[in-house]
């Protein structure tokens, strides 16, 4: 099974869970079908989603205050692959900077 963890970062690295008082949502789905959503935590601006069988995952950042509204991100993963993303805004700009991944396989 599949790990995928999700980061929401300012330009600075620092955790950005929310913008007005209201939670980044980050959303999965496999095949174009919905597989499960949380806000990022407000202590360290992420969301984790766990045992995912292996496969095709589109993951999805929204908030109706960041630039985009919905931020994308296609990958692939096999089942024993434990994934990294990072959503980079520049905070002032609410504006998405890029998107970093990192993938470490299970034995």
């Amino acid at each position: 099974m599949a790990d995928i963890y999700v980061a929401i970062r300012n330009q600075d690295r620092v955790a950005m869970p929310a913008i007005s008082g209201e939670f980044v949502i980050v959303l999965v789905t496999r095949s174009g079908q919905f597989v499960d959503q949380l806000p990022a935590s407000m202590l360290g601006g992420m969301a984790l989603f766990q045992d995912l069988a292996g496969g095709q995952y589109t993951v999805i950042v929204r908030h109706s205050e960041l630039n985009p509204i919905e931020a994308r991100h296609d990958l692939e993963i096999p089942g024993n692959a434990i994934v990294g993303l990072r959503f980079n805004y520049n905070e002032p700009e609410r504006r998405l900077l890029g998107i970093d991944m990192e993938v470490d396989y299970l034995p």
